[in-house]
C-alpha cells in the first residue's frame, strides 16, 4: 500500500494539534479572569483562528522529521534512522509544550504572550534559576500539566506505528516523488499560514484577525509561534505616517526646553521604584470602592503631604521597563527598550542633566547586578554608580528568592546616602514585593494576608518605607530632599475586577512627589506617566535643559496632559478618553473615567476626537521610532 509514511506523519500531526488545543484549554482555564468581556461567539472565532498559528508551530517544529520520512529512501526502515527520528520529533515537541504551559502562569504577569525578548530580558539573570523551585512549588499545577502533555506526546508516538515498506521498486519509488511537491506546498501553506504566494508569512499581528478585542490575541496564539516569529526581530520598525519628523512633531514633540529660574535649588533626588505596586493597593486612591481594604497605610499619610495624581500610570507592564521610562522619559513601544539593539544610542536622562550641576548619581537594586539589565542601563543612561547584592555587607539578608529583604535594604539605602555628597541623585528599586512574596519569618503574623499572595507583602513593603523615612528624617540631607515614589508596573492580581482588570487597570501605579518642606502638595485629578517623572524633576529644580523626553513636566500649567503606554497594542489616555491602536487602525475607544471597566466600546461613535487622538498616537510612534532607529534621543 503506498502513502504509508505520509499517513503516519498525518497521524502525528493531528496528535499535536489535539494537544496545543487541550493546552489551549488548560491556559483559558487559569486565565479566564484576564478575557472577562469573552463571548462564546468570539471565543469560537479565536479558537478557529489558533488552527492557523498551531499548525505553523507545528510545522516548523517538525520540518527535520518531515523531511526524514517523506523522502522516499530505504533507510526509514532501518531502526537507528527510525531512533533518531523519535529524537527529532520528541525533543523540539516537548520543548514547545514547556514553554506553552509555562505561560498558563507566566502571562498573569506579562499579559501578552511569551515572546524572544524574555530571553534577552534574561540572558544573564541568575535569579532566574534560583527561583526555579518557588516557581515549581507555586505553579505546581504548570509542572504537573507539562508531565501530563509530555506523557502523552510520547504514548501516541508509540501508538502510531512506524510503517515498514519496501521502496525499492521504481513505481513505488515515483510515486512518492511525484507526491512530495505537493506535500512540500502543503508544508509552506501551513507554515507560512496562508497558501497565497502573494501574502507575507504569518506573524503574531495576524492573530488580529480573529477577535474584536486585542487581548484576546493571546487566545489565538501559542507561545512556540510567538517565540519564533519574534526571534530577532527587536528592531524598531521605521515607521512614515507623516512626510517629516517636523511634520509629527505638531502633534506630538517630545523636545522640550526647560528654560531656567533664579529660584533654582540644588535638592537632592530619591526615586523610589516599589516592586508591583498597583494604585489598588493605595487606599488614597480607592475611596470610591464599596468594602475597600487598602495594604498600605504608610504611603497613605505620605500622600496627604505629597502632590500626587489620580490617574497615574506605567508606560509598561514588566520590571525591564521602568528604568528607561522614569530616569530617562522613554517608554516602551513595540518592546522594551532596553531589550532592542539601539539600547546603546546616545540619550538623556536625570542623570546626565544633574549631572552638569554636580549631582552625585547612583542606582541601588537589592538583587544580582545582571538582574534585568538594570546596571547596564545605568550605566549608558549615565549614572556614576550602581549597587546590588554584591555590595551588600550582609548576605543572611538574602531573601532566598530575588534579593535583599526591604526592610534592611531600605535601612541600607538611608546610611548610604548620608555618607554621600550632596547634591545627589539617588534611584532605589525595591523588590520583596515580586512573587514569590515572601516576607520575614518574624513578620509572618504582622501584616493583613488580604484576598491575594501579594497584599501581605505589600504590607510588609509599606512597613519598610515607613521604616526608611523614620531613619532618613533625621539625617542632615533629609529635608533638602525631593522624594519621587512610584512602582516599577502595576501587579496583575487584583481583587476588585471591574476596576481593575482591563488595560488601563493593568497600568495603573501611584505617581508621589513628596516634599518635607511641603513645597508640592495636592491631589490633583489629572493624568501621569512615569515618562512625566524625568521632565518634572527638572521643572521643580529650575535648573533649566533642553530635553528629548516622551512626556511633559507636570508642573506646567499650560501642558496637555496625556498618557501612551503600550503592551500588545499603543494605548493613549486624553482627556476622559482612551484610545487602542495596533499600529495601523484603533481597535477601541472608552470613556475609562465614567467607564472604568471598559464594557462599552466607543469606537466611531466619537469620530473628531477619535481622528484627534488616532493623529496624535501616530505621531508618537514615529517620533519615537525614528529617534530610536536613528540615534536621534538628544536635543541636538
Amino acid at each position: 500500500m503506498f502513502f504509508r509514511f505520509q499517513k503516519m506523519l498525518v497521524k502525528r500531526t493531528l496528535v499535536l494539534v489535539f494537544l496545543y488545543q487541550a493546552m489551549r484549554a488548560v491556559f483559558l482555564l487559569i486565565n479566564y479572569k484576564f478575557f472577562p468581556s469573552l463571548t462564546w461567539q468570539e471565543l469560537f472565532s479565536a479558537l478557529w483562528g489558533s488552527f492557523r498559528f498551531d499548525l505553523s508551530a507545528i510545522m516548523y517544529l517538525s520540518v527535520v522529521y518531515y523531511f526524514m520520512f517523506l523522502l522516499p529512501v530505504n533507510l526509514r526502515n532501518k531502526k537507528w534512522y527510525q531512533s533518531i527520528g523519535m529524537f527529532v520529533f520528541l525533543l523540539p515537541h516537548a520543548i514547545a509544550i514547556v514553554f506553552n504551559l509555562a505561560d498558563v502562569a507566566y502571562y498573569s504577569f506579562t499579559l501578552h504572550r511569551t515572546n524572544a525578548s524574555f530571553f534577552q530580558e534574561f540572558k544573564n539573570d541568575t535569579n532566574l534559576l534560583l527561583n526555579a523551585g518557588s516557581f515549581l512549588r507555586t505553579y505546581w499545577y504548570v509542572f504537573v500539566s507539562v508531565l501530563g502533555f509530555v506523557l502523552v506526546l510520547c504514548k501516541s508516538y508509540c501508538w502510531i506505528k512506524m510503517p515498514e515498506m519496501d521502496v525499492s521498486s521504481s513505481k513505488k519509488r515515483a510515486s512518492e516523488l511525484l507526491l512530495l511537491p505537493f506535500v512540500v506546498l502543503l508544508w509552506l501553506g501551513l507554515a507560512r499560514g496562508s497558501f497565497n504566494p502573494s501574502d507575507r508569512p504569518a506573524g503574531v499581528s495576524a492573530a488580529g484577525e480573529y477577535v474584536i478585542h486585542p487581548e484576546h490575541t493571546n487566545i489565538v496564539l501559542n507561545t512556540p509561534f510567538s517565540i519564533m516569529m519574534t526571534w530577532g526581530n527587536t528592531l524598531v520598525p521605521e515607521v512614515n505616517y507623516f512626510a517629516t519628523l517636523e511634520e509629527a512633531a505638531t502633534y506630538y514633540n517630545p523636545l522640550h526646553h526647560l528654560a531656567p529660574d533664579s529660584s533654582a535649588s540644588m535638592k537632592n533626588v530619591v526615586i523610589i521604584i516599589v516592586e508591583s505596586m498597583s494604585k489598588e493597593f493605595v487606599g488614597a486612591y480607592n475611596s470610591g470602592i464599596s468594602n475597600y481594604t487598602g495594604y498600605m497605610p504608610f504611603l497613605d499619610s505620605l500622600i496627604s503631604h505629597s502632590l500626587t495624581f489620580q490617574y497615574g500610570y506605567s508606560n509598561g507592564k514588566r520590571s525591564v521597563e521602568a528604568l528607561p521610562s522614569i530616569t530617562s522619559a522613554i517608554p516602551t513601544a513595540a518592546e522594551a527598550y532596553i531589550l532592542t539593539p539601539h539600547v546603546n544610542n546616545k540619550i538623556n536622562s536625570l542623570a546626565t542633566v544633574l549631572k552638569k550641576y554636580g549631582y552625585h548619581t547612583s542606582f541601588y537594586h537589592g538583587g544580582h547586578r545582571t538582574t534585568m539589565n538594570f546596571a547596564q542601563f545605568c550605566r549608558i543612561a549615565g549614572f556614576e554608580k550602581t549597587f546590588s547584592k554584591d555590595d551588600y555587607p550582609d548576605p543572611s539578608h538574602f531573601d532566598g528568592a530575588w534579593a535583599i529583604w526591604d526592610e534592611e535594604y531600605l535601612q541600607y539605602f538611608a546610611q548610604e546616602l548620608n555618607r554621600g555628597t550632596q547634591p545627589f541623585l539617588s534611584v532605589i528599586f525595591t523588590a520583596t514585593s515580586h512573587h514569590p512574596f515572601k516576607i520575614p519569618v518574624r513578620y509572618s503574623s504582622a501584616f493583613p494576608k488580604g484576598t491575594l499572595d501579594i497584599h501581605q507583602s505589600m504590607g510588609y513593603t509599606d512597613y519598610a518605607l515607613k521604616r526608611f523615612f523614620e531613619t532618613a528624617s533625621k539625617m542632615p540631607w533629609y529635608k533638602n530632599t525631593l522624594f519621587v515614589i512610584t512602582a516599577d508596573h502595576a501587579a496583575t492580581q487584583s481583587a476588585y475586577a471591574d476596576e481593575y482588570y482591563n488595560p488601563q487597570g493593568f497600568f495603573a501605579v501611584p505617581i508621589v512627589f513628596f516634599t518635607p518642606d511641603s513645597s508640592l502638595l495636592g491631589f490633583r485629578n489629572e493624568l501621569a506617566q512615569h515618562t512625566d517623572i524625568f521632565p518634572t524633576v527638572i521643572d521643580y529644580l529650575c535648573l533649566g535643559d533642553s530635553i528629548v523626553a516622551f512626556g511633559t513636566s507636570l508642573l506646567q500649567q499650560q501642558r496637555k496632559p496625556v498618557v501612551i503606554c503600550f503592551s500588545g497594542l499603543y494605548q493613549l489616555f486624553d482627556g476622559d478618553y482612551l484610545l487602542q491602536f495596533d499600529g495601523t487602525h484603533t481597535t477601541a475607544m472608552y470613556n475609562f473615567k465614567t467607564d472604568p471597566g471598559l464594557k462599552i466600546n466607543l469606537l466611531n461613535a466619537i469620530p473628531d476626537a477619535q481622528h484627534r487622538m488616532e493623529t496624535m498616537v501616530k505621531a508618537f510612534i514615529q517620533q519615537y521610532n525614528t529617534r530610536v532607529r536613528n540615534n536621534k534621543m538628544l536635543p541636538q
